[in-house]
């Protein structure tokens, strides 16, 4: 969770660290979280719209994976953000 959370607050996203649970709600860079979802799948990246779970404009991410491939997803994830938004991440 700490991988993913710190991914998310280097690349500028809003979100709330996780009290528990195997999953966080960041906000989408876009009004639309559904439209923000489907421009990921392009990358391959699965992330759920979270207007269904009551946090419109927001999208959930599952961190109930091994870590090797949560720092994998977290790369492809930083290009997604990179290409389609013009996001750079803070290092």
């Amino acid at each position: 969770m700490n991988l993913i959370y710190d991914k998310l607050i280097g690349l500028g996203f809003t979100v709330v660290k996780p009290g528990g649970t195997f999953y966080i709600f960041p906000k989408a860079l876009e009004n639309d979280a559904k439209a923000f979802c489907m421009k990921a799948k392009q990358y391959d990246l699965i992330l759920v719209p979270a207007d269904d779970f009551g946090c419109p404009g927001y999208f959930r991410m599952a961190y109930c994976i091994d870590t090797e491939k949560v720092i994998r997803s977290l790369t492809v994830l930083e290009r997604f953000v990179r290409e389609e938004y013009g996001v750079m991440s803070a290092k």
